[in-house]
């Protein structure tokens, strides 16, 4: 590749993502795709998702229902009950210096025949994006406007649609997409070029300034957790370049943190904001009829009424954005907005501000998953267990560890953690191909199955997390197999992490052993586990269907496992001869003893009484009060599944009440309380 920024861009992106082993070819097209998809689906967007394997002309499908990339049926069924949009996207990657004409007519071509009629005719690697194509067809009464089609062809070299040769001639290509009756109310093609590709890399890292002229702005008082905030009034027309991407697109991406999606231009709400802006007598008064947006940004500098922002969210005024957006053209310069404008990198002044600024009407419910105070103390139990070598990140918010050096397989994502603990803990990894808001809203029905309810013990995520983790690295050397991930990882769980249950009464003694154990077996219940689906020879397609994981669990209870040595079995105090590994109970008749207390279930102290010394470095951590000792003056918290001394306060005459959270700072060994 010529290209340098861009070599830089995709080395980065090989070692982030873990795909050191891909073909090049296959590294760039995994590059492409996310550079166009990422940013405007944050949350739903996976390589799987949109991949497309060795298909000829096309290296990525992406299928949008209501601002969600689906590839699943149930999930298109579930999202076009109600009125709905839709949008498809089409990729093609060349990692050449030169854009090739013949190639693109190949890409157009085949997207051509997969809006046909003939289902004979697609390759088979879009069967499933044909068959969600057809349910939403099928569903048109409900479309708020036909669907709209992208094309996009990606290369490294530089491309100028206005001047190239080529322009006319794809253009009488895609006409005749745009031709075919009843298909779409909107078709675009674009090339990628390498700068472009570049600029798009930036956006999904959130890596965006942009400055606007905030004019009236007033600063506002302090506010605990900002750095600062402001308030005043921006032109509408400068609003528009903000929240627009470098190609002139909206940017989806900016609007992840606001927890309604746009509802659409004939939304009654909409039509209102639309009404004014073409209405020459109130357009005037737009700032003063509408309640404005508020941003929040990791950096604001000001300089007189010119503002530099940098990695920042509109987390209000989506509806006002997307309106405003489509009627950029009407737009005059005496129409401005108010703006709220808030500098933080605090991510639970960020879920306040967004919690409060959006409880007005209805939300997404999925929106709001990662607000609960519960996903402050999963945060807290990760980082407690990095201080033991546990290299996991805990995203409760998005983009929160952009820019550091960071690898993405450390990073674990609410959806990621979901697919871990559906598969692992409730054990039903043929459900973890759902959109993860479809998964939250079926599990939540019930107490008894709820998702990151108060009363889960974190090591359940975390041990679920880890295990999952340990199979897919495991995986790259049974790549044939990596289809069926998540029901190995439940066969492992079943063989040596039987506790990792709802039901289990999990404490942090008995996630410690586990979790120890789990390192220590590993590798001989993966092979196990390997074997044994592989002897069942399934389709991989069959790896969503319920039936077969109830197939593969009764396989488990009747494999034939190897025999073990009697002089194993005295080791280990057994009076038994030879027998199998595992009959009936996992493992129960032939550990150590003190291990078959856990596998059984029995009672294991806890560690709350007892504190246990950590040798952290020096800085500051949070963790939770759990005992007040009034006179050594100390206060007793649990840390992550330890439980720490901390020296009190001197300042503050007050204990804090048990199960508050509290910091507390390392210098030296010594563990300060702090405000």
């Amino acid at each position: 590749m010529d290209n340098i920024i861009l070599s830089g861009m995709l080395k980065e992106f090989v070692v982030r993502h873990d795909l050191q082993q891909e073909k090049a070819e296959k590294q760039f097209e995994k590059f492409t795709n996310y550079c166009l998809l990422k940013a405007d689906h944050y949350d739903s967007f996976d390589f799987e998702k949109v991949d497309t394997g060795e298909c000829m002309g096309i290296d990525g499908v992406g299928v949008s229902v209501g601002g969600v990339l689906v590839n699943e049926v149930a999930d298109v069924e579930q999202f076009t009950k109600n009125q709905f949009s839709a949008k498809f996207y089409f990729t093609q990657a060349k990692t050449s210096s030169s854009f090739d004409l013949g190639d693109f007519l190949k890409f157009s071509g085949t997207v051509k025949l997969f809006f046909g009629q003939d289902p004979s005719a697609i390759p088979a690697e879009l069967k499933r994006a044909f068959e969600i194509k057809t349910v939403i067809y099928d569903r048109a009464a409900k479309m708020a406007q036909l669907p709209t089609i992208d094309l996009c062809y990606a290369f490294t070299g530089t491309f100028n649609k206005n001047t190239s040769q080529a322009g006319p001639l794809i253009e009488n290509e895609i006409n005749i997409l745009r031709g075919m009756r009843y298909l779409s109310s909107h078709v675009e093609w674009r090339v990628s070029d390498g700068e472009e590709l570049a600029k798009l890399y930036r956006e999904t890292q959130n890596d965006i300034q942009k400055e606007i002229s905030f004019q009236r702005h007033v600063a506002l008082p302090g506010i605990k957790g900002a750095s600062a905030a402001y308030i005043g009034v921006v032109k509408c027309v400068d609003y528009v370049k903000l929240i627009q991407k470098e190609n002139g697109e909206l940017n989806k991406g900016l609007f992840f943190e606001n927890v309604r999606d746009f509802l659409g231009i004939n939304n009654p709400v909409n039509e209102d904001i639309a009404a004014t802006i073409h209405s020459i007598d109130e357009r005037d008064r737009f700032a003063i009829l509408n309640n404005g947006v508020t941003i929040v940004a990791k950096k604001v500098t000001p300089s007189g009424d010119l503002f530099k922002i940098s990695q920042f969210q509109v987390v209000n005024g989506c509806q006002t954005s997307h309106v405003l957006f489509k009627n950029k053209e009407a737009l005059s310069s005496d129409m401005y907005l108010t703006v709220k404008v808030i500098e933080t990198s605090d991510v639970d002044l960020s879920g306040q501000i967004i919690s409060t600024t959006n409880s007005q009407s209805l939300v997404v419910k999925e929106a709001f998953a990662t607000i609960k105070p519960y996903h402050r103390r999963l945060e807290d139990f990760f980082n407690a267990m990095r201080d033991v070598n546990y290299e996991y990140y805990y995203e409760r918010r998005p983009h929160q560890y952009d820019h550091q050096d960071i690898r993405h397989n450390l990073i674990v994502t609410a959806p990621a953690l979901i697919k871990s603990f559906v598969s692992v803990v409730l054990e039903q990894p043929h459900k973890i191909h759902y959109y993860y808001g479809t998964l939250l809203e079926e599990y939540n029905r019930d107490k008894f199955s709820e998702l990151f309810s108060d009363s889960d013990y974190p090591g359940l995520y975390f041990a679920a997390h880890h295990l999952a983790s340990k199979v897919k690295i495991a995986m790259m050397k049974n790549v044939a197999m990596k289809e069926w991930a998540f029901h190995i990882s439940l066969l492992v769980k079943k063989l040596i992490a039987p506790l990792l249950s709802k039901s289990s009464n999990l404490n942090d003694k008995k996630f410690l052993d586990t979790l120890a154990y789990i390192d220590k077996e590993f590798d001989s219940s993966f092979d196990i586990a390997i074997k044994l689906v592989s002897s069942l020879n399934l389709e991989t397609k069959r790896n969503r269907e319920p039936e077969v994981t109830a197939l593969i669990l009764k396989n488990l209870n009747n494999y034939q496992f190897p025999k073990i040595p009697k002089d194993v079995n005295k080791r280990n105090g057994s009076t038994q001869g030879e027998g199998n590994l595992l009959k009936n109970k996992p493992l129960a008749k032939h550990v150590e003893p003190n291990r078959r207390k856990l596998l059984d279930g029995e009672n294991s102290a806890g560690t709350i009484g007892e504190a246990v010394t950590l040798r952290l470095v020096n800085g500051r951590y949070s963790g939770i009060v759990v005992h007040n000792n009034i006179e050594l003056k100390e206060i007793r918290i649990s840390y992550g599944p330890y439980s720490i001394d901390i020296c009190k306060n001197s300042s503050n005459p007050e204990y804090p009440t048990i199960g508050t959270r509290v910091q507390f700072e390392a210098r030296s060994e010594k563990y300060t309380q702090i405000d």
